[in-house]
């Protein structure tokens, strides 16, 4: 049986999104929407590989140590709140979702983002920029509050692009070597395409520059003090990044899993966690998700959720 990193390492195009939300409105509102609403209908949009969404505590300060010249602090109103993570297999894959839903019914969902977001970039990363380098968290489809502790480290770039991109491949591939590190996923950013989103139908909310970021990595610990010296493993860091922010994830949900929506990701987060909390999985049987949610249901993984 393929491993979660094999299954994971089949998406050869990322798109990352990240943004924060208009500053009128209540973040656990935004949270629950963004989780139990939003989610689930791209879930159902075609051609998915893998479908993560994480939502953020603000940026700490102290769980690397300190290296001169790279910055870990960010203002408060600069921060990211979420990011979801949407991987395809290929090209194929991807022009099949951006044929879905049909285009009545897309604009209903796209809506979301004039509803909630202030500002958003939406990042690529491609074939061997985005890969899962190890995994032995033993839950290859996380839903809710992380078991472990779980951080997303996003870097911007200093210097030229080639060595930036060296050190933090040479970074994460010292990563997986450490005992207290589960789980490493690097993802290098290419420049965002704002052209190629218009013309996908997403309204324009891309950061500045000054506040876009070239790098991220999927960081899930054992415990968060083993991380103090994580990036003295590679001393030439500091020479080609300017700010690494760790932001602590709250709730990381995957809706899509090798290519089929998950259980979470076609009945929602709230139905999830019910049926999981009682063992309802009667509700889940094969029949039942196929009338109430037709041919998407097939396929759907209903046990073995947990495993890696």
């Amino acid at each position: 049986m393929p491993t979660a990193v094999e299954i994971e390492n089949q998406a050869g195009i990322c798109r990352v999104t990240c943004g924060w939300k208009k500053p009128e409105l209540p973040l656990d509102s935004v949270r629950r929407y963004w989780r139990d609403v939003h989610s689930p209908s791209i879930a159902r949009r075609a051609g998915i590989w893998d479908y993560r969404h994480f939502q953020y505590d603000p940026v700490v300060t102290d769980l690397f140590a300190p290296v001169d010249g790279i910055e870990f602090s960010a203002p408060a109103d600069k921060q990211l709140m979420w990011t979801s993570d949407v991987r395809y297999a290929d090209d194929d894959a991807l022009a099949r979702f951006g044929r879905s839903p049909s285009p009545d019914v897309l604009p209903g969902i796209l809506g979301d983002i004039n509803l909630i977001v202030d500002q958003s970039t939406t990042y690529r990363a491609l074939g061997a920029n985005a890969r899962t380098l190890k995994d032995t968290t033993g839950w290859a489809t996380p839903q809710g509050k992380p078991r472990l502790p779980t951080f997303q480290i996003f870097f911007r770039q200093r210097g030229a692009e080639a060595p930036f991109r060296t050190a933090l491949y040479d970074l994460a591939r010292a990563w997986t070597e450490a005992v207290d590190v589960r789980r490493v996923r690097l993802s290098l950013f290419e420049a965002p395409d704002m052209e190629a989103e218009r013309k996908s139908g997403y309204p324009i909310k891309t950061h500045p520059v000054e506040l876009q970021y070239q790098g991220w990595i999927d960081l899930v610990l054992t415990d968060p003090p083993a991380a103090a010296s994580l990036l003295d493993l590679v001393p030439a860091l500091r020479e080609h990044v300017q700010a690494i922010h760790a932001y602590p994830v709250t709730t990381l949900c995957t809706f899509n899993y090798a290519g089929k929506p998950t259980l979470a990701g076609l009945r929602g987060y709230p139905a999830w966690d019910a049926m999981t909390a009682l063992g309802a999985f009667h509700q889940a049987r094969p029949e039942i998700l196929e009338w109430m949610y037709g041919d998407v249901a097939d396929g759907v993984v209903l046990h073995g959720e947990d495993a890696a």
